[in-house]
């Protein structure tokens, strides 16, 4: 299968080494000149999570454009850019979804699949979202933080072969892959849990297990998860996964040496996707009269400290 992933950061670069261990034609489309050269020249480096060795990194032959102009067809397209960048990924890569080649999202944020139907048709996205964890090492190396289940599903909810032709694929390139009917409720929990962990990691400076060694991290968490659970039930969101806390502590625990994906951009002066995580939930929570001042706060926060490290690095 030929599958073009629109986004080379750290998600995009790990589903971009099992697509490829799996037999797959992969290309990866990214803005950044540097990391399209680098990953034409070399391919992608993986290394094994907590890994610190150079000598350990495997690579992976890939091919990368700078724009998805470039790209004449393919059988299926990836979204692994920022939520910021989302609009603008899908109208460069419009042409290249259609009915029988999907895009399917793998972003950890609320917003993502109303922009895609701003320029593609409803019928021809795919919603997920992914457990795996990962963390960008220079140009075009990434190091697996943590593994997880894929969950791919329908608008619709329908079940149909579409689906289950990309499920396999997932599956058959050692991602362990469900197809699902309720894709929405299930982002949701997701987006309620990673909100509340990339923000709190990117407040604290820490790794994700470290949230646990204390109750104060802990009861911040939950009080987080607590208004987020709220503002779903205004948005009448079915969530699947009913223990909210027993999700965040498994993720806390399977990711527990990974740096969060808002603090490596934290640390890296890169725009944060806090606003279409905190900032959405305080967002509808606002239209609903509901109160969030717990994630209000957060998302200020992070706004203040992402500025700051930002500015520091101009």
């Amino acid at each position: 299968m030929k599958i073009v992933i629109l986004g080379a950061g750290a998600i995009g670069r790990l589903f971009g080494v099992f697509f490829g261990r799996g037999g797959h034609q992969v290309i990866l489309v990214d803005p950044d000149q540097e990391v399209v050269d680098t990953l034409n020249k070399q391919g992608i480096g993986f290394m094994e999570a907590g890994g610190i060795d150079p000598e350990a990194v495997n690579y992976v032959q890939t091919t990368a454009v700078h724009q998805a102009a470039d790209i004449e067809s393919c059988d299926l397209v990836l979204l692994a850019v920022k939520s910021f960048d989302t609009l603008s990924a899908v109208q460069a890569a419009q042409h290249l979804i259609t009915p029988i080649s999907p895009v399917v999202t793998l972003q950890t944020g609320l917003g993502n699949i109303e922009q895609l139907e701003r320029v593609v048709a409803r019928d021809n996205i795919i919603g997920g979202f992914t457990f795996m964890a990962a963390t960008g090492l220079g140009s075009g190396i990434v190091r697996l933080g943590g593994t997880g289940k894929t969950y791919l599903g329908e608008l619709d909810g329908r079940t149909g072969t579409r689906l289950q032709t990309v499920c396999s694929t997932f599956s058959d390139s050692g991602l362990e892959c469900s197809s699902v009917q309720r894709i929405i409720g299930r982002l949701w929990c997701k987006v309620i849990v990673f909100s509340a962990i990339n923000a709190a990691t990117s407040i604290l400076q820490v790794k994700n297990g470290q949230l646990l060694d204390s109750m104060e991290s802990i009861t911040l968490l939950k009080r987080l998860i607590d208004e987020g659970r709220k503002v779903a039930e205004t948005q009448a969101i079915d969530l699947v996964f009913h223990d909210l806390y027993q999700l965040l502590f498994d993720a806390c625990r399977r990711t527990e040496q990974n740096i969060s994906s808002m603090l490596q951009d934290i640390l890296a002066g890169k725009q944060t996707e806090i606003d279409a995580q905190c900032g959405a939930l305080v967002k509808l929570g606002e239209q609903a009269g509901i109160p969030t001042p717990t994630q209000q706060t957060m998302l200020e926060l992070v706004q203040l400290i992402s500025k700051k490290h930002h500015d520091s690095m101009a």
